[in-house]
């Protein structure tokens, strides 16, 4: 890399998630997704039943066996009903709290932001409340905490970078 070539890329190799149950020394890691409408770029958020706020979705990294792009492609249509794009996976891990999906109890684990864009008109499945398609300083100001607006902004860079390829 010449020092022209700008920083480090921000993008990972979906090869790099640890899926607890495959590794189970390993510090559990969810995926969060920053999902983009391609059509007039809205970001999508999950309105859970009795939450105050929407959320961006999250996931257990998809089974090798899956794959990870048909992995988020296939909870993307059963939670949203659309069609998704290639998933970008961003390289940085935001260190967490939460229950170690092998041994039980608290532990720290890592989130990583997968940002896709999306085609179609969303519709909840039956579990959520309903989706919110906002303009991304509206999604940002909607979620509730400063991990969901970092992954927010983390996503966004993603896709606003030229595809690798």
């Amino acid at each position: 890399m010449s020092s022209t070539d700008g920083p480090a890329t921000i993008e990972a190799s979906p090869d790099s998630l640890v899926r607890g149950r495959v590794q189970p020394d390993a510090d559990p890691e969810r995926i969060l997704l920053l999902v983009r409408r391609a059509e007039d770029g809205a970001i999508l958020l999950a309105r859970w039943p009795e939450a105050p706020r929407p959320v961006l979705l999250s996931l257990d990294a998809p089974h090798p066996d899956e794959g990870f792009a048909a992995g988020v492609a296939r909870l993307l249509d059963a939670r949203f009903a659309v069609a998704a794009g290639e998933p970008r996976l961003h390289a940085e891990r935001l260190p967490v709290r939460m229950r170690h999906p092998v041994k039980g109890g608290e532990t720290t684990g890592f989130l990583r932001v997968v940002a896709v864009e999306v085609r179609g008109e969303p519709r909840a499945d039956g579990a959520l409340a309903g989706v919110e398609a906002l303009p991304a300083a509206e999604a940002s100001e909607a979620l509730f905490t400063d991990l969901e607006r970092r992954a927010l902004a983390l996503g966004l860079a993603l896709l606003d970078r030229p595809s690798p390829v």
